[in-house]
């Protein structure tokens, strides 16, 4: 049974226990996550100069809005102080940023009318993270800039948590996916080429649950639910941040989230940082035999 927490007060060790066992977290807003919102929204509203950010799609061609959405992409990814204010989360919500590594955050740009569903404007199908090459012990975090709509919002499948999904995971290498489909994503306008692993049968819509929450909202589950972008009708485009977390006990104890039907090559363990000093994980632990590095 999957069961859905509301600003639960778990420890983490709790909530990873039970995360792994398919349960969601949702928390209504805290400084720390309303601070990264911020952050975002300083960058968004400085790249669409005085234009509301969603519904600026509709002022400009597919092809200026990308080059715009972009940079601006790469830009929140890559800032420190992106990174300073997910360790503020992660004190806030109670790890040990000794033990807690997070990867890159991610400004996610969903636009509406299938304006740009392609390269940086991605919408992403139905998938398990996991298909992607992500660990079984990684919990993903997902939250809005802006208020939602159930027209604009992320779509879960819990019924595929004990049912194996027939998928094209075999086909996903994530060390190809680094060298040659992230280097891509900007020049997919039109049609995204790029090997994502996808379900080879339609996913049961009655079994859709949708979060829809406000700015600043957060929910927190496994990579190895299977969820997908909800095709935006809404009239705005969606903007939401997410980023990852491992903890070390949980890779060295192999503990985790089960993998039914995942077949995808490497991993993108070697993305982490700690989140105390953000040093690579790859300094604790290899990610080719997927064990501690000895002292």
């Amino acid at each position: 049974m999957t069961t859905l927490h509301l600003n639960a007060s778990h420890t983490d060790d709790q909530r990873r226990k039970m995360i792994f066992g398919g349960d969601f977290f949702v928390y209504s807003t805290r400084d720390a996550v309303a601070a990264l919102c911020a952050h975002a929204n300083g960058m968004i509203r400085e790249t669409f100069a005085g234009l509301d950010p969603e519904t600026a799609q509709f002022q400009f061609a597919v092809e200026e809005f990308a080059a715009k959405i972009g940079p601006l992409k790469s830009r929140f990814t890559n800032d420190l102080r992106t990174k300073e204010i997910i360790r503020d989360i992660l004190a806030a919500f109670g790890h040990d940023l000794t033990a807690t590594y997070f990867d890159v955050p991610r400004l996610r740009v969903v636009t509406s009318d299938n304006f740009l569903t392609a390269g940086v404007g991605y919408a992403y199908k139905a998938h398990r993270d996991i298909w992607y090459s992500s660990p079984e012990s990684q919990i993903n975090w997902w939250l809005p800039v802006y208020d939602l709509a159930s027209e604009r919002t992320l779509a879960f499948y819990p019924k595929y948590w004990t049912q194996p999904l027939p998928n094209t995971s075999e086909g996903f290498d994530y060390n190809e996916w680094t060298r040659v489909a992230r280097t891509t994503a900007t020049t997919q306008i039109k049609t995204d080429t790029r090997n994502h692993p996808l379900p080879t049968e339609p996913t049961d819509a009655a079994n859709e649950m949708r979060l829809v929450l406000k700015s600043a909202e957060s929910v927190l589950f496994s990579a190895s639910h299977v969820h997908a972008t909800v095709p935006n009708s809404s009239g705005k485009t969606r903007f939401s941040l997410d980023f990852r977390t491992v903890h070390l006990r949980d890779l060295e104890t192999k503990a985790g989230s089960p993998n039914i039907d995942n077949r995808s090559k490497g991993t993108t363990l070697g993305d982490f940082m700690r989140a105390a000093d953000f040093a690579p994980l790859t300094n604790v632990f290899s990610t080719e035999t997927m064990t501690l590095k000895s002292a």
